[in-house]
């Protein structure tokens, strides 16, 4: 095993055991060349930030499948581009999913066990594993009631031109009153110390967007579940509906979750003491 952000001297540690290469390579003839999966997540990361769990597989690296080593896998992560970032397909109990990454996971990797490896290969041709260039990243927050909003991360130019409609289309009444107070209170006094605060405004909501989506949902009990690139925030609801089938998400593009008719308990009793004969 290896952390993603070890020196290289370390890393040189883990093949000094010819036999179990050897081992490795046989075995992989056998059922296909293994992954590499995740076996501890440091407390701080970035794979602990990005949601990464024990046991995600990374199956492909830029778009294509990946079974180097975890050696190679470290230098990938190296030289990823901090402003581009580099695309990650990611395994996750029988699904898959896109995340760009921007650097080392801080992650202790291992190689797949058989039965996974097989899984993996058999499911390889059906998983998309999309292009850096045409995805975007979403952010999934969810409650323990299952309902999610989902934010698409990149910067609203709405939210900078025209705050107040940005803010009600997010519905996010507090800052919204808030906005409007300063806008009145400014225009009351002089019209130009309300184009200096509309100025001002606009460039805190260039970059303050995802923080206060992201504070209000924490505020309403909702805790950062998923991280997903995808094509559309349609893609990245159909993925998250993959891996939690009862999740309602705000907004809803893809509709309500199907519910599964409950066996009327009453109805089997009643039927079961009718069907005994009468002495």
């Amino acid at each position: 095993m290896a952390y993603a952000d070890e020196p290289l001297k370390d890393k040189q540690t883990e093949n000094q055991d010819g036999s179990a290469s050897t081992t490795d390579e046989r075995i992989s003839d056998e059922i296909g060349e293994r992954f590499i999966c995740i076996k501890q997540v440091r407390p701080v990361s970035r794979a602990k930030t990005l949601r990464l769990k024990i046991g995600d597989v990374i199956v492909g690296v830029d778009g294509k499948p990946f079974n180097g080593s975890i050696e190679d896998l470290l230098d990938i992560f190296d030289e990823i581009d901090e402003q581009e970032g580099g695309l990650l397909t990611i395994w996750r109990e029988g699904h898959s999913f896109n995340l760009i990454v921007f650097g080392p996971l801080g992650c202790v990797f291992e190689l797949t066990q058989d039965d996974t490896t097989k899984n993996i290969h058999k499911a390889l041709p059906t998983i998309d594993m999309g292009n850096i260039n045409e995805l975007v990243t979403f952010e999934l927050l969810k409650n323990i009631n299952g309902e999610c909003n989902i934010y698409d991360t990149r910067v609203s130019q709405l939210g900078i031109y025209l705050p107040p409609a940005w803010l009600f289309q997010q519905r996010l009444w507090e800052p919204l009153i808030a906005t409007l107070a300063i806008y009145s209170a400014t225009l009351s006094v002089h019209w130009v110390l309300f184009i200096i605060s509309y100025i001002l405004l606009g460039l805190y909501f260039r970059k303050a967007q995802l923080v206060l989506l992201r504070s209000f949902s924490l505020n309403k009990g909702k805790q950062i579940w998923m991280i997903i690139a995808a094509r559309t925030m349609v893609d990245a609801q159909k993925i998250a509906r993959s891996f939690d089938q009862n999740i309602i998400f705000t907004p809803d593009l893809i509709g309500p979750p199907l519910v599964l008719e409950k066996p009327d308990k009453k109805k089997g009793k009643k039927k079961r003491k009718s069907s005994v004969p009468a002495s």
